[in-house]
């Protein structure tokens, strides 16, 4: 790997298992889930149970929203939802695209592609759980 690459790789690594990049959701500072962490391992470990959580919330919201919204509405949920995890798969490998990302990004590799899932399905839940808002009455179009 470049030099450069590892030092922004290992600045941005070191921003999340450190704790001195908090997440932010439309403006509120959010704790990093694996601030606390300190050696490699514990991170990468950590960051495999927080995109599993991210995971399980997202299946509640999109069960949820199937159970809830009209039937039709339901079916384009479902094909939307399998669309989702396909783009979801897909864009993982567009962001660690190099035929050998362990090779390329190290140790950090699997802790990097957790963080991204994680990111991914927690914004993918917020887009679930929107859904079944009320529409708002100032608004023309949902959501």
């Amino acid at each position: 790997m470049r030099n450069g690459a590892r030092v922004v790789i290992a600045v941005a690594i070191g921003a999340v298992v450190l704790g001195r990049g908090p997440v932010r959701a439309q403006g509120v500072e959010e704790p990093e889930p694996c601030a606390n962490t300190v050696r490699l391992g514990d991170a990468n470990k950590c960051w495999a149970r927080e995109a599993e959580r991210a995971d399980s919330e997202m299946r509640e919201a999109y069960l949820t929203a199937v159970e809830k919204l009209p039937h039709r509405a339901a079916e384009n949920l479902k094909k939307a939802q399998k669309a989702w995890l396909e783009f979801r798969e897909a864009h993982v490998a567009t962001v660690f695209g190099d035929a050998n990302p362990l090779g390329t990004y190290g140790p950090e590799y699997p802790m990097c592609v957790s963080i991204v899932r994680w990111h991914l399905a927690q914004d993918r839940t917020k887009e679930l759980k929107r859904l079944l808002r009320p529409p708002d009455d100032d608004s023309v179009c949902p959501l």
